[in-house]
């Protein structure tokens, strides 16, 4: 008799330790998947914010084209124009864009205002490039060039700024995941290589230099180092391109260029941004790694077309004498933090690990219940 009632006993409480797993799930399945680390950032989910731009430009006739933000479940941004010049809208390729046109002289003010939000990717795990569709890698997975202008020939010629094929010609971007099957495990050895081995530097005039450019000078501006990111993920066949847009850095608004690429995982394709100047050059924590922070916007994504990428960095277009002249500022008139969490990024516990803490945690407890 005893012996049933300790029976009866241990097996309600092996029911009740499983009740409480169960009821608590929700909270484990979350620790699991998204298990602390050892380096987080404080990041806002929302930043509000206004600035304005002011342009001063002259020259004999002008052309300026400017890029209106794009709206996406990442922001929500508004662009207005205060000119003498009355500027045409046009709409092609992904790309919304005003065009001034005048000549002489003109004085352009551009106000900003919008929300955008933070987002953090957590995929441990993910497929590899097999799972990405061809289309994709028919868009991306090339050579793109940009048009400069050559004074001695007055003709534009094509400058390959981004240049898989010279990479996987030399193999460097197979060398650099070789042992890495995944594509996420792909795509953080690129971005661990470029920002253990780069040095940022800040933005030059003219056109950028070409990714093979950098990656032999081991330095770049923002759109430079994107150039080499998404040469070697294309040369490992994975498609990636150039987000442009601009970034809050603390002191003020700044043009802006960062890494949009694609995780297949769980029979479904995650688009995803990664940022390797957050890092660049200092210690590699993955800060910039598959995160959006609520500190940018979107203008504009490279669509794998040079002529669409030329078209982008070429927005003036002027004739002289007299001499051309442009200058440009940037005020912040406001920016609104709202509500703030930890947002782990470096030496995260490894899923599969916590599933086995968790579940060793749980046979300990039913184990002292059995021999109790």
């Amino acid at each position: 008799m005893e012996r049933n009632k300790r029976i009866i006993a241990k097996t309600i409480a092996i029911v009740a330790v499983l009740l409480v797993v169960y009821i608590f799930l929700p909270m484990i399945s979350s620790l699991i998947y998204h298990p602390p680390g050892s380096m987080y950032m404080v990041l806002p989910k929302k930043v509000k914010f206004e600035f304005e731009r002011v342009i001063n430009i002259s020259a004999r006739t002008v052309m300026l084209n400017i890029t209106l933000p794009q709206n996406s479940e990442y922001q929500k941004v508004v662009m207005s124009s205060i000119s003498s010049v009355t500027p045409t809208k046009h709409e092609s390729y992904n790309r919304t864009w005003l065009t001034y046109k005048f000549k002489g002289s003109a004085h352009i003010v551009l106000k900003y205002n919008g929300t955008t939000i933070m987002k953090k990717w957590y995929i441990e795990n993910s497929d590899d490039t097999k799972a990405i569709p061809q289309n994709l890698k028919d868009q991306y997975d090339h050579d793109e060039y940009l048009l400069r202008y050559n004074d001695t020939t007055k003709k534009y010629q094509k400058v390959y700024v981004i240049s898989p094929s010279a990479f996987e010609k030399k193999k460097i971007g197979e060398q650099i995941t070789s042992g890495k099957h995944s594509v996420v495990e792909k795509l953080r050895a690129i971005y661990d290589v470029i920002v253990q081995n780069f040095r940022y530097k800040t933005e030059r005039s003219g056109l950028p230099h070409t990714a093979v450019e950098t990656w032999n000078d081991r330095e770049g501006d923002c759109d430079e180092l994107s150039f080499v990111f998404v040469s070697l993920a294309r040369s490992v066949g994975i498609p990636a391109w150039v987000e442009y847009g601009w970034l809050y850095n603390g002191h003020g608004w700044e043009q802006h260029a960062w890494v949009r690429t694609v995780v297949p995982h769980d029979g479904k394709l995650e688009y995803v941004n990664i940022d390797v100047t957050v890092e660049v050059g200092r210690k590699d924590y993955g800060m910039g790694f598959m995160i959006r922070d609520p500190y940018r916007f979107t203008e504009w994504c490279d669509d794998g077309n040079s002529e669409h990428l030329s078209a982008y960095y070429n927005f003036i277009h002027y004739t002289t004498p007299p001499s051309f002249n442009y200058d440009e500022s940037v005020k912040t008139i406001k920016i609104i933090e709202l509500d703030k969490e930890n947002v782990y990024v470096g030496g995260q516990t490894p899923s599969w690990l916590m599933i086995i803490i968790f579940t060793a945690i749980i046979g300990a407890v039913i184990a002292v219940i059995i021999r109790w």
